[in-house]
């Protein structure tokens, strides 16, 4: 019976996982891979793309703050079948409609719906696997997610040779109904802990942890290096390397999937070596905070200079790979948290994560549409002067997260 429990623990968070996979492929591959496709079918302006993605973005780190509490309360297996249900009505919705407010509407659904695998996830990793091998487990968990992200771009583009986007999105849903019922029928196989009614949404937890300047600095730097990375990943990456760098659109959609490989392996990388230096992880926080700051200052500069090189895809990447730090914050918040808020504090840094790239999302719209476009062949080109501002804006944005990295403490 053992046996039997322990293989359908790990079919449940294999299920779990693919739940999670989709999640990422629906917050890189809309509007990330087909920007202009939606501009040009919908007829609107850079601002109403993305913000496809930064309503994604908004609700998805809203919910964060209430996820870490309903997830303590009612079990990660629970709150993981309720998101799915969800994001699957989302997954449905979006590709069947037109009507822009509708889209809009869905992918709230999709942002709401896939908030609850994360922490669900690391709830039942917890649950699972030893202090000592949990960091790495949550790398695992985070590399296998990630190949979400990886799909969403150069797999995704090619599949649109044979298949319409719309239609390649409700083969999706299909798929994630299908894993809803399989794992409906394996929970109820097993006896889940009792629904913890002392766990209530209190604003106790969010004071105590919002209180300690540490956790305060920590998310302050977390939310910018994710946020930087994620937004050129998710909205605005491809679209640049073909309006700049004049990449093709495969061209440009495989630079993408391979910032989602770097930042999968990076998330294992990353946390073995952090390992193998006696887990002084504020060090790589630090170093990670300077290598942000340089690369976008190096954009700037072929921006300004006009210079379209290979190096900015590489750049991208360094990007990806020094935003990859999760499995290094989760367990510095659960040391320097004690244990009953320690999934409080966990939520707000996702909230900080996401509602950076929703804003981050936004002013990069906000930015484009101040600036004059060339329409070439039904598809609207943005000049060197709006990249510019845009990346301006995140190359002074990652100097006060390298000001927030040196004050964090290695003594925690």
């Amino acid at each position: 019976m053992k046996d039997n429990k322990k293989i359908i623990l790990f079919t449940l968070l294999l299920i779990g996982t693919m739940f999670y996979f989709f999640a990422n492929f629906q917050r890189i591959a809309v509007p990330g891979a087909i920007f202009d496709i939606l501009q040009g079918e919908l007829n609107v302006t850079a601002s109403h793309i993305t913000a496809f993605g930064a309503i994604f973005m908004y609700v998805y780190a809203l919910t964060q703050l209430i996820n870490g509490v309903i997830v303590d309360r009612f079990g990660g297996f629970r709150i993981m079948l309720v998101g799915a249900v969800v994001f699957t009505l989302g997954t449905f919705l979006f590709p069947i409609s037109s009507n822009l407010w509708i889209m809009y509407f869905s992918r709230a659904l999709l942002g709401f719906g896939g908030s609850m695998f994360y922490l669900s996830l690391l709830k039942i990793l917890k649950e699972i696997f030893s202090d000592k091998n949990y960091g790495i487990a949550i790398s695992v968990m985070l590399c296998i997610g990630y190949t979400g992200a990886i799909a969403a771009n150069a797999p995704f583009i090619m599949l649109m040779k044979h298949f319409g986007w719309r239609e390649i999105l409700l083969g999706i849903g299909v798929i994630l109904t299908v894993g809803i019922f399989s794992f409906a029928l394996l929970s109820s196989k097993l006896k889940f802990p009792p629904i913890n009614k002392e766990v209530v949404l209190r604003t106790l937890p969010f004071r105590l942890v919002l209180h300690k300047k540490h956790n305060r600095n920590l998310f302050s730097f977390a939310c910018c290096n994710f946020g930087i990375s994620y937004v050129i990943q998710a909205i605005i990456g491809k679209k640049f390397l073909q309006d700049f760098c004049l990449y093709s659109s495969h061209k440009a959609a495989v630079v993408l999937s391979i910032m989602a490989i770097i930042a999968a392996l990076f998330n294992i990388i990353n946390a073995t070596l952090c390992k193998i230096c006696h887990n002084h992880r504020v060090i790589f926080l630090k170093n990670a905070s300077v290598i942000t700051a340089m690369s976008l200052f190096t954009i700037c500069i072929c921006l300004a200079l006009n210079i379209k090189t290979g190096l900015i895809a590489v750049i991208f990447c360094i990007l990806a790979a020094n935003a990859s730090l999760t499995s290094l914050l989760v367990p510095v918040l659960h040391l320097t948290n004690r244990k009953l808020i320690s999934s409080t504090a966990v939520s707000i840094m996702n909230f900080c994560f996401f509602m950076m790239v929703g804003i981050l999302g936004s002013v990069t719209g906000f930015i484009l549409n101040l600036f004059p476009s060339e329409n070439v062949d039904g598809v609207l080109i943005y000049g060197n002067h709006a990249y510019l501002a845009v990346f301006g804006v995140f190359f002074a944005l990652s100097l006060f997260e390298m000001y927030k990295a040196m004050k964090l403490s290695n003594k925690y």
